[in-house]
């Protein structure tokens, strides 16, 4: 059928991963790994003729020409900003993101946090029974690492700025703090999890930062990588097919509304 016509574009495993999940759904699919927008795309899109598009996690490179596109198409767009949307959306195209999708928010957090502890394990060679973790930031991704951490017998300290986030941390049973403009970590382990520039850059030895959020990251300024260790994109990294499936469901769910 026509209308089970899917486009997946983007380099990222987890597109093409998704791409043969689908198929085995009943969907027609086809992958084109690139993550910018070129000629040849174009010529593709046109001689395929897709009815659903799923573009990259992370927004894409130029956009995809309004006028090659058929009316009726759905467009499924990971990160992407107003400015490189907008074209899309001013030509009348439907836009769905499947990065705000709630489901595949809380799939897409659990497999963050469990990545977090394969690269925990990885780098210290420590176990994490018995051992203390401040997570800076209660939302999705805070909430999974700091469960995670907590069924592994870890003493887990949230650290928020919302009286919300403080109150189900700690009928959750984790230790909280409050953050502010002041705030400093004596010793430890920190996870970020907030994506905005709020920490000064701590020489601490005592410390070590992983940071978990989107760019910018947490840190105002640079700070050695012995102490400071950037997690981007772990479902993918070490749960490919996991996260995969993960969007793929979201996409269906998606599509059946």
């Amino acid at each position: 059928m026509k209308d089970n016509n899917w486009l997946f574009i983007g380099t990222d495993s987890r597109l093409a991963a998704c791409g043969d999940i689908m198929f085995e759904r009943g969907f027609a699919t086809r992958h084109i790994g690139t993550d910018h927008y070129t000629d040849e795309l174009g010529e593709e899109i046109v001689k395929y003729s897709p009815r659903q598009i799923v573009f990259p996690i992370l927004q894409m490179k130029n956009a995809i020409p309004p006028l090659l596109l058929e009316e009726g198409v759905e467009l499924y767009t990971g990160i992407a900003s107003e400015q490189w949307l907008r074209p899309l959306r001013e030509a009348g195209l439907s836009l769905h993101s499947y990065t705000q999708e709630e489901q595949f928010i809380w799939q897409n957090a659990k497999l963050t946090a469990e990545g977090f502890i394969h690269e925990y394990y990885a780098r210290t060679k420590r176990c994490i029974s018995g051992g203390h973790f401040s997570i800076a930031g209660f939302g999705r991704v805070g909430k999974a690492t700091a469960h995670a951490l907590a069924s592994l017998g870890a003493v887990v300290t949230v650290v928020a700025r919302s009286d919300d986030q403080l109150g189900e941390a700690s009928y959750h049973g984790y230790k909280i703090e409050r953050l502010t403009d002041e705030w400093a970590m004596e010793e430890g382990t920190l996870i970020n999890t907030i994506p905005v520039k709020w920490l000064a850059a701590p020489q601490n030895p005592s410390v070590h930062i992983y940071d978990l959020a989107s760019a910018p990251g947490c840190l105002k300024a640079q700070l050695s990588s012995e102490y400071y260790t950037v997690l981007l994109g772990l479902p993918g990294k070490h749960f490919p097919v996991d996260a995969a499936v993960a969007l793929a469901d979201a996409l269906e769910r998606m599509y059946r509304r």
